[in-house]
Parts: structure tokens; sequence; C-alpha cells
């Protein structure tokens, strides 16, 4: 087993092996950095397939359409069972779970598949899954102020503009997204909505977890108490 000296020049940590090979400590963790993101994204998009196909091939766990395409108002849009079951595991996994659409009347195996899907799914893809879909949040200036308004913009993007919603339940869903509450009083519709509202709950809540931080850290020093010692 080659032994290892590690070595400094011009601030630059480097490791030398005893059978003469130099690494760059810097380029190996910038190497790891990219092999870690190359990982997460993998298992992000595993767990995104595997409870896709559950809600997609599983019956009863979506709800179904009763829209049909000859249907008397042609501007009302077919549901796409495809994109629902999409939905439906970017929801679960992000534990939003509005319950608008899923489950449905889930069969025994059905709610068998859940509670593995989500044991074994919600706390990676919560984890290190949407740490790396928030990492976006470093690159915003101007403190949690700024992102705070940058997320809920986004948010209200999404519900306003695809969805239709006014201005103020925009605003109401985007939150009640974000904090992973989703009470399903408002919940996406259409098909690109249901897409762009999953995106965004990848996206969102880590960030939105962030940004209440500081108010998590001022009530756990307001509880605390000072404990004499003998």
């Amino acid at each position: 087993v080659p032994s290892k000296k590690a070595t400094t020049t011009n601030g630059v940590a480097s490791t030398t092996t005893s059978n003469g090979s130099t690494s760059n400590n810097g380029t190996l963790d910038a190497a790891a950095t990219r092999l870690a993101t190359e990982r997460v994204m993998v298992l992000g998009a595993v767990l995104l397939l595997i409870g896709t196909m559950g809600f997609y091939h599983i019956p009863g766990m979506v709800v179904r359409d009763e829209t049909s395409s000859d249907d008397d108002d042609p501007a009302k849009e077919v549901r796409n069972h495809m994109i629902d079951s999409f939905y439906c595991a970017a929801i679960t996994l992000t534990t939003v779970g509005f319950g608008d659409i899923c489950p449905g009347e889930t069969p025994f195996y059905g709610k068998i598949f859940l509670i593995l899907f989500s044991l074994s799914g919600v706390g990676i893809f919560c984890g290190p899954i949407m740490d790396l879909a928030s990492s976006w949040r470093y690159q915003i200036p101007g403190g949690l102020s700024t992102l705070a308004a940058v997320t809920l913009g986004v948010g209200v993007l999404v519900f306003s503009h695809i969805e239709g919603m006014e201005q103020t339940d925009a605003i109401y869903a985007s939150v009640i997204t974000g904090t992973t509450i989703g009470y399903g009083d408002l919940a996406p519709t259409t098909n690109m909505g249901k897409v762009a509202v999953a995106m965004y709950a990848i996206a969102s809540v880590n960030v939105m977890a962030a940004f209440l931080e500081p108010a998590k850290k001022y009530l756990e020093e307001f509880c605390q108490t000072k404990v004499k010692v003998d």
C-alpha cells in the first residue's frame, strides 16, 4: 500500500504517494463535487421514475379523469395520466401532498407501494436531492428578503400565468406549496400547471426552509432556559 505525504506549495495543498504520483486536493474536491451532483441527479430521477410508474400502473392511485375528448366544452383540457402520475410522485416526495387527485381508491398493494415509496424515498429526496434543487438560492444577492421575494415571485408566476389564479390566490398557493402545508383547496388543474407546480415544489421547499431558519433559531433560543449545574 503506497504511503501518502501531504505538502503545500503556494497555498495549494497536494498529496504525494510513495510511487511518486502527486494529486492536487483542490482538483479532487471539485471532481468529487461534480460526481456527487451527478449521483444526486440520477438518484432523484430514479425516485421520480419509480413513483411515476407506480402511480401510472397501479389502478386507483390517481383519481381518473371523467372528461373525454368528445366533451361539449372544447376549451376543457383532457388530463394526461402520465403527467398526473409524475405530479403525484413529485408532490409525494416533497411532502406537499395536496390530496387533489391522488391517491384515489387505492387497492391494498397500492397502499403497500405508497408506504414503501414514502419510507424509502422521502428522506433521501428531501435531503440531498432537494438541497441540490434549491442550490440556486446561493446565486441570489440581497439576503433572505430578496430570496423570499424571488421564490414567491416564481410561485406567483406559476399559479397566476399558467393556472390563471388571481394574485392573492397565487401568493397563497405558492406559500402553502413551498412550506409543504399543501391544503389542496387550490391546486393545479392543467397539464402544464401540474408539471410547473411539481418543479416549483422541488426547487422551493428547501429554499423556504432556509428562509424560515432564522425564525426557528430565534424561537429555540427564546424557549431555552439556563439549568444550574451543581
